[in-house]
C-alpha cells in the first residue's frame, strides 16, 4: 500500500476527490487542517509489477531457482535422517543440563549470599535514618508553629493595650495620621511600633515624620561590621529554609579567588535532606572546592584532623537539630567559629528560636535573601539590641552573588519603602501625568499606525 496526501476546501470535497481518484475502497488514515484547507491522508493499493519491472529489485541468489538433483525418495529419505539427528542431539542436551547446573549450585550461595546479607542491613538502616529525619523535623515544624502562635497572642495583647493607650493620651497630627495607620498594619513588633509612633508625634507633615524614621532606625541599627571569613574553621547553623548551603558556597567561592581552590574544602554535616548532597556537591564544583560528607561527629573529627593543611574550612550543618549538632561541634574543642544564618524575612518567633539557647556562642550574622524581603521589621528589632554584629549577606540566587559591605541603612529604607501608605497629592499628579503622557503616546502610536497602513494599501475606513 501506498500513502497519498489530497487538500479540498472542506471535508465533503475531500472525500470526493479521493473516491474519484482512487475508487470507493479508498482507506482514509486521517484528516486535519492544513492553512485554512483540509487535508486527507488515504492508503490506496499498488499494482502489482511486471517481471521486467522486478527485475531490478530481485537479489541475484533468487533470481534462478536452483533445482533439486536426485529422486524424490531419496531426498525425503535423507530429510527423515537430518531430522531424526537434531532430535538426538536436543534430547542429549536436555539430558545433560541438570548434570552440569548441579556441579555449579554448591559455588554459587557462596558467593552471592554474603553481598545480601551485607546489603540489606545497609538498606534498613539508611531508611531507618530517613524516617528519623522525617519524624524529627515533624516535630519541629510542630514546635514553630506553636511558638509563632504564642508570639501572635502576646503581640495581639499588647497590640491592645497599645490601642488603648495611643487613643486616650497620644494625640497625633491629621497630617501623619495617615503614617501611623500604615505603622499599625505593617507586621512590626509592638515594642519597635511604639518606639516609632512616639518618634512622629512631635511632627506635623509626612516628609519630616518619614526621615526622622529613617534616621531612628538607621541609628538603632547601626553597629560595627564583622569580618568575613577567609581562614580557619567555620561552621554556618539556621533555620531550615535560610540559604545555608548558598551561603557555604558563596564564601567557599569568595575564599578560593584568595587563597586557591586547593586551600578550602567544605563538609555537609549530618544533613539528611533528599537532595542536600547532590546540592553541595554541584555548588562546590562550581568554584572546585573539595567537598566531603560527614554523617556522624566522629567522621567530621576524623576530616577536621586529615585536613589541617587548609586555610579555610566551611560545616554546612542541617536545619533539624541544630543545637544538638552546634553541641556536637563544640565538644570537639577545635576553635570552631559559629555563624548564624538569618533570612531578612524571618519571623520574630523563627530569631528567637535560634538564639533561645545560651549554650551557643555565636561568632557573627549572615544575612540571606536580602533581594526577597519587603517586611524586614523583626530583624531590625532583633538588630536594634547589637547583641550581634553582621558580617556578610546574600542578595540573588547566584553564588557570585555575596555582599560584604552590608549596609544596614539600606535595609530600613526597605522596610520604609513597603509601608502602606496612601497615595499622597504629588504622587496622584505625578501618576496622572504619567497616565497623560502614555496616553498620549498611544494616540499618536495609533495615528501613525492609521497612516502606514492608508498609504501602503490604499484603503480607507470610515
Amino acid at each position: 500500500m501506498e500513502l497519498k496526501r489530497i487538500l479540498a476546501r472542506d471535508i465533503r470535497a475531500a472525500n470526493e476527490k479521493a473516491v474519484a481518484q482512487y475508487g470507493p475502497d479508498v482507506l482514509v488514515i486521517s484528516s486535519g487542517q492544513v492553512n485554512g484547507l483540509t487535508e486527507l491522508i488515504v492508503a490506496v493499493d499498488l499494482a502489482p509489477l511486471t517481471p521486467e519491472e522486478a527485475d531490478p529489485f530481485v537479489k541475484s541468489q533468487y533470481a534462478t531457482s536452483a533445482k533439486p538433483s536426485g529422486k524424490f525418495d531419496v531426498l525425503l529419505g535423507q530429510t527423515i535422517d537430518q531430522n531424526k539427528r537434531d532430535a538426538r542431539e536436543r534430547q542429549a542436551t536436555k539430558v545433560a543440563k541438570p548434570i552440569v547446573e548441579v556441579a555449579s549450585k554448591p559455588a554459587a550461595p557462596k558467593v552471592k549470599a554474603p553481598v545480601k546479607a551485607a546489603a540489606q542491613p545497609v538498606d534498613e538502616t539508611a531508611k531507618r535514618a530517613a524516617e528519623e529525619h522525617d519524624t524529627l523535623r515533624g516535630r519541629e515544624i510542630v514546635a514553630l508553629v506553636r511558638e509563632e502562635l504564642n508570639s501572635l497572642r502576646r503581640e495581639f495583647k499588647l497590640g491592645q493595650q497599645m490601642a488603648a493607650w495611643q487613643q486616650g493620651g497620644m494625640q497625633l497630627p491629621v497630617a501623619i495620621a495617615p503614617l501611623r495607620d500604615a505603622l499599625n498594619d505593617a507586621p512590626i513588633p509592638v515594642a519597635l511600633r511604639a518606639l516609632l509612633i512616639d518618634n512622629i508625634k512631635d511632627h506635623d507633615n509626612m516628609a519630616d515624620a518619614m526621615g526622622a524614621l529613617s534616621r531612628q532606625l538607621a541609628h538603632s541599627v547601626e553597629q560595627e561590621q564583622a569580618q568575613t571569613p577567609v581562614s580557619g574553621i567555620h561552621a554556618l547553623a539556621g533555620p531550615s529554609g535560610a540559604g545555608k548551603s548558598m551561603m557555604v558556597a558563596r564564601l567557599a567561592q569568595h575564599a578560593a579567588q584568595l587563597h586557591g581552590s586547593e586551600k578550602v574544602m567544605v563538609i555537609s554535616f549530618q544533613d539528611q535532606r533528599a537532595g542536600a548532597w547532590n546540592q553541595t556537591q554541584l555548588l562546590c564544583a562550581q568554584s572546585g572546592v573539595d567537598s566531603f560528607r560527614a554523617t556522624n561527629a566522629s567522621t567530621l573529627k576524623l576530616l577536621l584532623d586529615e585536613h589541617t593543611d587548609r586555610q579555610l574550612i566551611l560545616i554546612d550543618t542541617a536545619g533539624v537539630q541544630m543545637n544538638e549538632r552546634l553541641a556536637e561541634i563544640r565538644a570537639m574543642n577545635l576553635n570552631v567559629q559559629c555563624h548564624a544564618v538569618i533570612p531578612a524575612d524571618a519571623s520574630a518567633a523563627n530569631i528567637r528560636r535560634v538564639f533561645d539557647n545560651t549554650d551557643n556562642i555565636w561568632a557573627s550574622l549572615m544575612l540571606s535573601k536580602l533581594d526577597e524581603s519587603n517586611q524586614p521589621w523583626a530583624l531590625l528589632q532583633f538588630l536594634t539590641d547589637k547583641s550581634l554584629s553582621v558580617s556578610v549577606a546574600s542578595h540573588g540566587d547566584r553564588t557570585v552573588d555575596l555582599v560584604q559591605d552590608v549596609s544596614l541603612a539600606g535595609l530600613v529604607q526597605c522596610a520604609l519603602d513597603n509601608l502602606p501608605l496612601p497615595e499622597t497629592e504629588e504622587q496622584a499628579q505625578q501618576n496622572a501625568r504619567e497616565a497623560a503622557v502614555n496616553d498620549l503616546a498611544a494616540s499618536k502610536l495609533a495615528q501613525i499606525a492609521a497612516k502606514f497602513k492608508t498609504e501602503t494599501t490604499g484603503l480607507t475606513h470610515e
